[in-house]
């Protein structure tokens, strides 16, 4: 985004940060994969804070608890989608639950919109269906520009707008390919037409405007498709769609198609170690050259880490992180660091290939519905092949330095500068607009 407002293909963007607004680079999430990484925005937390930890997901205590029920596994990637605000904890608010008049236009995280004020409520599956089918979602950005300048006329005090456009044209082709390009050509035309409305409105000053992304793109060539590869292994293998079998030994869920969440089913949570073909299956895995790194749980506290590279661990404890090469430095960090609270961490991180890779590994393991494993693919690679339609030739999720960071832009200055991540962004526009501040969540206000 940075080389095309710098080519001057995003002239209204170029012009918002040249008046008086900042460009600056975010560290997203863990899975950095639309859904969860709607979440720092929306309610100031970290996926696994809010027991979110990916697009798909098992809940291995009601796995063994019941044979049947709701809250077993889910999949925001189709008609579970609106249960992700039924699982989101209540006691975590979302920022629609704290503007008066706010209003929403294409997210999959809607609590706290009265009726009427999610405007895309009824056309966005129709929407979304359409270019599903015909790969045009130049249609679906045109709908989400449409939306948004009707919701300036409004009188609301929040819009948060979606336009999906880049990301999916990048899945289908290539974050550079033309279509993509246009894609941000048209999010610029959408910024600039928007800023002229509310000129004319004499609105201008009195807003805030932010442009950001949930996560980075890379191009991918060759898929690995982890559920398949443990069923040829003669391991009985649960994923989407195929949710219905009989007695599986384990579950593979997928997000962003770069990351994967494993579950060892054949004992309950806490229970031991996995059984021998299943842990010779993840020595396997460790050699094949898609894949960058293996994260499982290796004590109270304290998560291991391994790749080509070698092994090592994450220790997390009373909001300390500390990071403890073993045989090896996968992460890259040049040696030990830590004990480092969570702003040190991404400080000293923040310029690497995993940026806050420590804080990121600790809070979605803190997910009671995480993997026993999670298995993340080399760039050019992905990890779902399987009733993947249409192909993807992009993948996120990971927590490489290209999925993991992000642009965000406003039309503002004198924010606190330094490494910053996305979850600050929602106590930000609180403080912006007056209102209180949450506690207790991932991110600071950054004013």
């Amino acid at each position: 985004m940075r080389n095309l407002i710098n080519s001057g293909n995003l002239p209204n963007i170029g012009n918002l940060i040249s008046a008086g607004g900042t460009f600056r680079t975010a560290v997203t999430c863990c899975p950095s994969t639309t859904g969860p990484a709607y979440l720092p925005f929306l309610t100031g937390c970290f996926p696994g804070t809010v027991n979110i930890p990916g697009i798909r997901w098992l809940d291995k205590e009601e796995f063994f608890r019941r044979k049947w029920g709701l809250m077993r596994y889910r999949s925001y990637n189709g008609i579970e989608a609106p249960l992700l605000n039924n699982d989101l904890p209540q006691y975590r608010p979302t920022i629609f639950e704290l503007f008066e008049r706010p209003l929403n236009i294409y997210s999959l995280i809607t609590r706290g919109l009265a009726k009427g004020r999610n405007l895309t409520a009824k056309s966005k599956l129709f929407h979304y269906l359409h270019a599903h089918l015909t790969d045009d979602w130049k249609a679906v950005d045109a709908h989400a520009f449409k939306y948004m300048m009707l919701a300036i006329d409004s009188d609301p005090d929040f819009i948060f707008a979606v336009f999906p456009g880049v990301d999916c044209y990048s899945h289908l082709n290539h974050p550079f390919h033309e279509k993509t390009i246009s894609a941000y050509k048209f999010v610029d035309f959408a910024v600039g037409e928007a800023t002229k409305k509310l000129q004319l409105q004499g609105r201008l000053d009195n807003t805030l405007i932010i442009i950001a992304s949930d996560h980075g793109l890379t191009a991918t060539y060759i898929h690995l498709d982890l559920a398949k590869f443990l069923q040829r292994r003669k391991i009985n293998t649960l994923y989407y769609p195929m949710i219905w079998k009989w007695r599986p030994r384990a579950s593979v869920m997928i997000s962003g198609n770069a990351l994967g969440h494993v579950y060892w089913l054949d004992n309950h949570p806490g229970d031991g170690a996995p059984a021998d073909d299943i842990t010779s299956a993840c020595s396997e895995l460790l050699q094949r050259r898609e894949i960058d790194l293996l994260i499982s749980r290796n004590g109270a506290g304290k998560i291991g880490i391994e790749s080509a590279r070698g092994e090592a661990a994450v220790e997390f404890s009373d909001g300390r992180y500390l990071y403890r090469p073993g045989t090896g430095d996968p992460l890259g960090y040049g040696g030990p660091l830590g004990p480092l609270d969570s702003h040190e961490s991404l400080a000293q991180t923040v310029d690497s290939e995993y940026p806050d890779a420590m804080v990121q590994i600790a809070q979605v393991f803190g997910s009671p519905r995480c993997g026993d494993l999670i298995v993340i693919s080399r760039n050019g690679y992905d990890l779902r092949r399987a009733f993947e339609w249409p192909e993807h030739h992009a993948s996120h999720g990971s927590l490489c330095r290209e999925h993991m960071t992000v642009p965000v832009i406003y039309n503002q200055t004198g924010w606190r500068p330094g490494p910053m991540r996305t979850a600050d962004l929602f106590n930000t526009m609180l403080k912006w607009a007056g209102k209180p501040t949450i506690e207790n969540t991932d991110g600071d206000a950054l004013i």
